[in-house]
């Protein structure tokens, strides 16, 4: 039996294409050996005491990770996935995997998901080789278990002496929590990264017109992870150890990053590390001293011990460098990596500032010019008239020009060029900016003379460059993002909000990927192999997940050679479940036999989710707070205050975000309040009105609002919430034209308690506790 599917792993190129020297990309045929290999994945929650005794993992199999499956290219995989959790449902993707599209496990969108007490079969033919991994891909299961390695050999390969290594991270808090916390913009990951970046900080260590000019741009403090980790696993532990590894010998390591946000740099006690796969494809061996690895990547590396009879210790270390997991290979002493040190966020900050930085998508009137969304990817080819087409040459261009990396000669292509027009240009090594190690979290002080990764090292052993003479559809995507709402999207649109990126089978498709945020992310492609255009040129690395950092432009293309829908976002679990995400969907294809269309719309609603939060203020003066319960453009608010002596205020709202970058919105609602006052020169404020009014966030994070009551008095009202005077205290402002005036402090206790201390025009001087929940 032979089996052809896909962008075969060492994709072949038809040497024999006439004028197109070596450029066309062809399918290898795989022959199936007529060996089927099983596996039995059983799905369980459970408290793993050498994980965590907090919080339960999803274990597979009893562990985590859950374990590793092994291949030979033409076996036939039955792997049954047995869900035996009592109320969630569960799902397996097989990242990087070649394979049917309704193999693919994405639930709701590729496959059915596996709903409780159920065992869902998956068969697929192994047509490729290399390190690849295996994941749920259900809400943020991630975070805590469901991800194992996979391992396909060549046929009659022989086996050295190798080792499978797979890297996550670990936070004693349900993954739930943690999304709702970061919804809430709590500063409590940052208290504990020490990355909070406040204005006492900022005025002793001289960079407080750093801080300012970052303010003043809207642009939150600099961070390089959204999350603060109590623990970053190695195999599922904080240490490993393989001692079967002789002095002198080389081992080779299958390196994957399963972690839900977090990057790490990988560096070895013992020298240099030769990388020879990129996400399980050969690439020309090159040695490194530190690599980043990218969530979601994988990397073959070769290292070899030295003779004096010691462990020698691979280190990964987060991004953040929060801390480190390590393996140990050999016996003796232990050889420990030096310590990366800890990062400057005020230097870091400054670097984006003279970066240009606050031109970005949070500055203005920049991405208020730029429509993105009327690129609309889903009637790419539906007859759009000439004007709309322009507007996207316009809007792909500005982008461009925000991050100063212009390149006239394909400026001028793309000028000219419809999304669906045919081209027989290919992407030249220029169109590019360098993809070296100069974003957020990269060492520059890097000591002098050690190699330093970054993708223009990465190259094929093979040409990978597509055949010019296939029509070239171009899909420009900006990666955008609201830090402080946690909203995250391509061309300021969430996934819920999106039309699907349309492509046609059989034409050369070319994603340009400008990253308008501050961060870096990972994105992956399901069901195809991309070139990612470095300066390799015609050897491009080809790969199913790229890092992009922040102010980056990236060109990836492939030949479109599937059918149905696959899925595209960013690996940062948090970012992909709040909306960065597109659904690429291949023109006139066959229906989906598991999933309807009816259920594809389940998931384009996971990022519209509701989240509540709150916070009490009791003190002695009076109690306090707010009560809010959001999704994405919604937000349903009440904010409360009252004393111990009769006096109270309800300020009931609903709340419409109306702009790309969410600072603009309109609101209705109303203010009730009877306050009596205590001194015989003001008059008692009782109202019971029906108010509306609009709110737009100003430069420095300055809250403004203007309404009007349905009796016509008009209320403009400044605040600004959240200060970060040091790492721990906060301090909060606001004022009206009503002669209402506030002042608060609180200081940080723990994630959810602070001291809390006010001076208020109507309720005066007061001191107590603050209470988030």
């Amino acid at each position: 039996m032979t089996f052809s599917y896909g962008q075969h792993n060492h994709i072949q190129y038809d040497s024999q294409a006439r004028g197109t020297r070596n450029e066309q990309l062809e399918y290898q045929n795989v022959k199936l050996s007529g060996k089927t290999v099983e596996y039995d994945l059983y799905v369980n929650d459970t408290i793993l005491p050498s994980v965590s005794q907090k919080v339960k993992a999803l274990a597979v199999n009893g562990g985590l990770p859950a374990p590793t499956l092994y291949f030979t290219i033409g076996d036939t995989a039955i792997i049954r996935v047995h869900n035996r959790l009592e109320k969630e449902e569960t799902s397996v993707h097989w990242h990087g995997i070649l394979l049917p599209n309704e193999q693919d496990g994405v639930p709701n969108l590729t496959t059915v998901p596996i709903k409780p007490g159920t065992t869902h079969t998956f068969i697929f033919p192994v047509i490729q080789t290399g390190t690849y991994w295996y994941h749920s891909h259900t809400f943020v299961q991630e975070q805590i278990g469901t991800y194992g390695s996979i391992v396909i050999y060549p046929q009659h390969y022989v086996k050295k002496n190798e080792k499978v290594i797979l890297l996550s991270d670990w936070i004693d808090q349900k993954p739930y929590q943690v999304l709702r916390t970061l919804k809430r913009a709590s500063d409590w990951y940052g208290i504990r990264k020490n990355a909070v970046q406040s204005w006492g900080e900022a005025l002793v260590k001289g960079y407080l017109s750093d801080r300012f000019k970052t303010e003043w741009n809207r642009m939150p403090a600099m961070d390089v992870s959204d999350v603060y980790y109590d623990k970053f696993l190695l195999n599922g532990a904080t240490q490993s150890y393989y001692t079967d590894v002789k002095p002198g010998e080389t081992v080779k390591l299958r390196i994957i990053n399963g972690a839900a946000t977090s990057y790490f740099w990988l560096q070895f006690a013992g020298g240099k590390m030769k990388v020879v796969a990129a996400d399980g494809l050969d690439v020309v061996p090159f040695e490194v001293d530190r690599l980043m690895i990218a969530i979601a990547e994988t990397y073959d590396m070769e290292v070899t011990l030295p003779t004096n009879g010691m462990a020698y210790e691979l280190r990964a270390t987060s991004i953040d460098v929060v801390g480190h997991s390590s393996l140990y290979l050999g016996k003796g002493m232990k050889m420990n990596a030096p310590d990366i040190p800890a990062l400057d966020y005020f230097a870091m900050m400054r670097q984006m500032n003279q970066m240009g930085h606050g031109k970005m998508d949070m500055s203005g009137k920049e991405m208020d010019e730029m429509d993105h969304e009327g690129m609309d990817h889903d009637s790419m080819n539906k007859g759009k008239n000439q004007d709309s087409k322009k507007q996207e040459e316009k809007e792909v261009t500005k982008a461009e020009s925000i991050h100063n990396m212009e390149h006239q000669e394909h400026e001028s292509q793309s000028n000219t060029l419809p999304s669906d027009s045919v081209s027989e240009e290919k992407v030249d090594s220029t169109l590019v900016k360098d993809h070296e190690s100069m974003g957020p979290g990269n060492m520059d002080q890097a000591p002098q003379g050690e190699v330093v990764f970054d993708y223009n090292m990465l190259r094929s052993p093979q040409p990978t460059n597509l055949n010019p003479h296939k029509p070239f559809r171009e899909v420009p995507l900006t990666l955008t993002g609201n830090m402080i709402r946690y909203v995250w999207s391509f061309n300021s649109v969430p996934l819920s909000k999106s039309d699907k990126i349309m492509i046609r089978k059989g034409e050369n498709v070319r994603f340009i990927l400008i990253n308008n945020t501050m961060m870096r992310h990972p994105l992956h492609l399901h069901g195809h192999f991309f070139r990612f255009v470095n300066k390799q040129g015609d050897y491009s690395p080809l790969k199913h997940t790229f890092d992009i950092q922040p102010m980056e432009k990236v060109v990836i293309e492939f030949y479109a050679n599937e059918e149905k829908d696959w899925f595209f976002h960013c690996h940062i679990l948090y970012h992909m479940m709040a909306g960065m995400a597109r659904v690429v969907s291949y023109e006139n294809s066959p229906p989906n036999t598991q999933v309807s269309e009816k259920d594809k719309m389940k998931l384009f609603h996971e990022d519209r989710m509701w989240w509540y939060w709150g916070v009490a203020k009791i003190a002695s003066n009076g109690m306090f707070g707010e009560a809010r319960y959001s999704n994405n453009y919604n937000v349903l608010d009440l904010e409360y205050r009252f004393n111990y002596k009769g006096s109270y205020e309800f300020q009931p709202d609903y709340e419409r975000y109306i702009d790309k970058r969410q600072f603009l919105s309109v609101y209705a609602g109303g203010d009730i309040r009877s306050n009596f006052q205590e001194q015989n020169d003001k008059e008692d404020d009782v109202r019971q009105v029906a108010v509306a009014g609009i709110r737009y966030l100003l430069p420095l994070f300055i809250e403004s609002e203007l309404r009007v009551d349905h009796m016509g008095k008009v209320r403009f009202q400044l605040k600004r919430e959240d200060i970060p005077l040091t790492r721990r205290l906060r301090l909060t402002l606001s004022a009206n034209t009503d002669k209402e005036y506030n002042i608060d402090f609180d200081y940080f206790l723990y994630r959810f308690i602070s001291i809390h201390a006010t001076y208020d025009s109507d309720y005066k001087y007061g001191a107590g506790l603050t209470f988030l929940w």
